[in-house]
């Protein structure tokens, strides 16, 4: 009550006063501000009258107040007041204490709810900076410290990597891959075969679904390698490769369609910044250009998915050469140059090195190319040109349509030496040797021997 704070505070200033003296000095003080509400109520009119009334009740409350103090001080002695006094100082203190107390804390919470404020203001702007990007993290700026692309050289890095591509989906990239893999290796090469399409389109020629599921079980596949890649562990890729085709010199790294959720997950990682400056992009370009690699392997085939994806850009940005496969018709032959132009945007920002090896013709209608194909072919070439700004070769060789390949496909197998398709697969494989700098070569060839490179 305010007359007791303001008794408390002359008593604490003036211990050695008489009964008689705090009683009159109250007493005055209480008369004081007994005057002061009665002219308030006195003038209140209109709009201040709920006014007046309160004041009027806190008066009334006042003189109650008055009324037991005079009570107290005639029943009590000085030192009995300045003992309840110095009691209610010391509550008072400690109450000032607690309320410290709690400001600091309340300091501590403002601290915390400022600086929550502050990360989800930077993880909203992260998530409108990966929506904004639609999908194309190829155009993602490439920090300083993304490993840098070693080019083919004859003292160096001898193992060329291809990328087997086309955006436009069943025109045959994992056929082309699968049996020109088996074609390369009956040639003598030592060949990597890596499946990055979402659906393991691939693995499923290898690989039977019993030996897939072990495989996941065991978290050896290509998704495996690429999170633990991101999360730091340094993998060793030679750990998730499985021997394929005959004598065994030959591998894949196998997928299954978890890499769709892998991807995802991948992307939504990288785009947030939850790794700090970790580029997934150049997860499989690192680990490709390692001795461990270019040591076991002659050459490389990367058997990519119809989306510039995660996946997508980690062949490409891993790649020498691209491979295109189309189908001879005009709605395939169309969105050849539309790839080129995605292509283009991405060598300019993530692989300066990389080159078209050629257009592959599959599933011709005969052994030999119709009228109509070829105009077809030669006026992709043109237009591709026109838009890559250097020639884009087509190769000698295309497929035609086979039954034995969808036959030897609905086996879950590639094609072996003794179909007679094989052959034109091996007139490939040496087509794309042919395109190779003259130091990439088999294992086998006298010129890797002498580097002193063994299986």
């Amino acid at each position: 009550m305010l007359p007791l704070q303001f008794a408390s505070n002359i008593l604490a200033q003036a211990p050695t006063w008489t009964d008689k003296e705090v009683i009159g000095t109250v007493v005055s003080v209480a008369v004081a501000l007994a005057s002061l509400f009665g002219i308030a109520i006195k003038f209140a009119t209109g709009a201040t009258r709920r006014r007046a009334l309160k004041a009027e009740r806190e008066r009334q409350e006042l003189l109650n107040e008055l009324e037991r103090l005079k009570t107290l001080v005639a029943t009590s002695s000085l030192e009995d007041v300045k003992q309840q006094l110095a009691e209610a100082r010391q509550e008072a203190e400690k109450h000032l204490k607690a309320a410290e107390g709690l400001k600091s804390s309340l300091d501590d919470v403002q601290a915390a709810v400022d600086q929550h404020q502050a990360d989800l203001g930077t993880e909203r702007r992260r998530i409108q900076r990966a929506l904004n990007k639609d999908g194309q993290t190829w155009n993602e700026k490439v920090l300083s410290s993304a490993p840098d692309f070693k080019a083919l050289d004859p003292e160096g890095r001898c193992m060329p990597v291809i990328s087997v591509l086309n955006l436009k989906g069943g025109v045959g990239k994992t056929t082309i891959t699968a049996n020109l893999g088996a074609a390369l290796d009956a040639l003598g090469y030592r060949v990597l075969l890596i499946d990055l399409d979402l659906q393991g389109s691939l693995t499923g020629l290898y690989l039977s679904e019993n030996e897939q599921s072990k495989l996941d079980e065991e978290s050896h596949l290509l998704a495996d390698f690429l999170a633990s890649s991101f999360g730091a562990e340094s993998p060793n890729l030679l750990d998730y490769v499985r021997a394929v085709l005959p004598d065994g010199k030959s591998a894949l790294v196998p997928t299954t369609d978890n890499l769709a959720y892998a991807e995802t997950n991948l992307t939504i990682r990288w785009l947030l910044r939850e790794e700090g400056n970790r580029d997934p992009r150049f997860l499989l370009m690192k680990e490709l250009q390692l001795k461990r690699i270019t040591n076991q392997y002659d050459i490389v085939l990367l058997d990519c998915p119809p989306i510039i994806n995660v996946c997508c850009v980690n062949a490409l940005a891993a790649s020498d050469y691209l491979l295109i496969p189309i189908l001879p018709s005009k709605q395939a032959t169309s969105r050849v140059p539309v790839l080129l132009k995605r292509l283009k945007e991405f060598r300019d920002n993530i692989n300066a090195e990389l080159k078209i090896m050629g257009i592959l013709a599959n599933r011709t209608q005969r052994s030999e190319l119709t009228y109509s194909e070829e105009n077809r072919l030669t006026a992709l070439r043109n237009e591709c040109k026109d838009v890559w700004g250097t020639d884009v070769p087509l190769f000698d060789t295309f497929i035609r349509q086979s039954a034995e390949i969808r036959a030897a496909e609905d086996e879950h197998r590639p094609l072996q030496p003794d179909n007679e398709t094989f052959p034109i697969f091996e007139e490939l494989a040496r087509e794309v040797v042919s395109r190779l700098p003259t130091f990439c070569h088999a294992s086998t060839s006298p010129e890797r021997s002498a580097k002193g490179v063994t299986s």
